[in-house]
Order: structure tokens, then C-alpha cells, then sequence
């Protein structure tokens, strides 16, 4: 597995725009105060997510979105085991230190 790049904020990006869920992520967000528990926004904020990928089109915009970070065909990651993507997915949060990313766009979006 590779750390994420750049670039992965686009593919990101495409994921919430296959899903149509960018109003309803905004507001969201937008309703987070300074003093939220950030590792209960972000459950919530992959909750929203995955609610909106029961679109096909937007199932296949993760899979192509995580394949190259995971170094994998995104019909592999399609094909997995569910236990293993959620272990992978620890560890792309862990290597990439995402708690503390979710914390400054979060503590940055409640301040403004």
C-alpha cells in the first residue's frame, strides 16, 4: 500500500460526485462545532458515504478511487472479503494519519 498522494483528494472527490451526496456532506459539515468528537465525525461522515454507494456507479467510483492507493485492480478490491478491505482501510488511516487530517479540516470548518 502506498501513501496517499494529491492526487487521491480528486479521485475523493469523484466518489462524493458519483454518490450526490456533496449537498448533504456540506451540510453536514457545516453543522460541526469546534469542540465535535472528530472520530465521531468522521464515523459519521463515512456513514453518509456509505449510504449514498448503493449506486453502482458510485460503487465502482471507490473501487477505481482505492485501487491505486492499495496497489490493486479495483475488481480485486470489488472481490475481497469485507474483512479484509476494513483491514486495509485501518491501515491506509493509520499509515496516513487521518485522525489528524479529519482533525484539522474539521477543527478548521467548526471555526469558521
Amino acid at each position: 500500500m502506498r501513501k496517499l498522494r494529491t492526487g487521491d483528494l480528486f479521485s475523493a472527490a469523484r466518489v462524493i460526485k458519483a454518490s450526490g451526496i456533496r449537498e448533504d456532506l456540506i451540510n453536514y459539515l457545516q453543522k460541526i462545532t469546534k469542540d465535535a468528537d472528530v472520530e465521531r465525525v468522521g464515523i459519521n461522515t463515512i456513514m453518509i458515504l456509505i449510504e449514498a454507494l448503493t449506486d453502482k456507479k458510485a460503487e465502482r467510483a471507490v473501487y477505481e478511487c482505492l485501487a491505486p492507493v492499495f496497489e490493486m485492480e479495483a475488481e480485486e478490491i470489488e472481490n475481497m472479503p469485507p474483512s479484509e478491505l476494513i483491514s486495509m482501510l485501518k491501515q491506509m488511516a493509520e499509515e496516513n494519519d487521518l485522525p489528524s487530517f479529519f482533525d484539522s479540516v474539521f477543527g478548521t470548518l467548526g471555526n469558521s
